[in-house]
């Protein structure tokens, strides 16, 4: 089977890309740009408990390791090899002398545009019909669940529980790339 896409096509997509990684950014500026005087944005917006685990990871590959120790626990344990996209992160932001905010965020923006352009490829191999890829592609790109309906009626749970629209990355690709650069990888 062929997948015929147009050089149009894969510019649009691009384009659509970009735009969506500047706009999924805007929340990170924002953090950046509004922490208060004596305090620190860590340029995360969710899971703070994770991510920190992520950012030692990171450290300790800034430090040239390649195995991880966790720093969180006193128990004496061996290093291994676990998280190894963020300990590559780490040696990256070494090699290039860059802060590991800077590199989680380029990573993270990478890792979008890769996500959006592969979800578009995704698409055009089951459909031919430009309008239905379109359509297709931006429902996968822009869609969530219907959480967001709960919060305008000023509802935070629905059935006892929480929206998972907003607590699970992956439970879209909107949410799966505002969040961790691991994550859209992965998707």
């Amino acid at each position: 089977m062929e997948i015929l896409i147009s050089r149009r096509e894969w510019i649009i997509a691009l384009l659509i890309s970009l735009a969506m990684t500047t706009i999924l950014t805007i929340p990170y500026l924002l953090g950046y740009y509004l922490a208060r005087s004596g305090t620190v944005f860590t340029g995360l917006i969710m899971n703070p408990e994770d991510s920190q685990s992520y950012f030692a990871k990171m450290l300790q590959g800034f430090d040239g390791h390649w195995l991880y120790t966790i720093p969180f626990t006193s128990e004496r344990h061996e290093p291994a090899f676990i998280g190894g996209f963020y300990l590559l992160l780490g040696q990256v932001a070494r090699w290039f002398n860059l802060s590991l905010d800077y590199v989680w965020n380029g990573a993270r923006v990478v890792a979008d545009i890769i996500l959006f352009l592969f979800t578009f490829f995704f698409i055009c191999t089951f459909l031919d019909d430009k309008r239905q890829r379109w359509t297709a592609y931006l429902l996968a790109i822009l869609g969530s669940g219907l959480g967001w309906l709960l919060f305008a009626l000023r509802k935070f749970e629905w059935l006892g529980a929480f929206p998972v629209d907003f607590k699970m990355p992956e439970a879209h690709l909107f949410f799966s790339a505002l969040t961790f650069p691991h994550v859209a990888v992965g998707t």
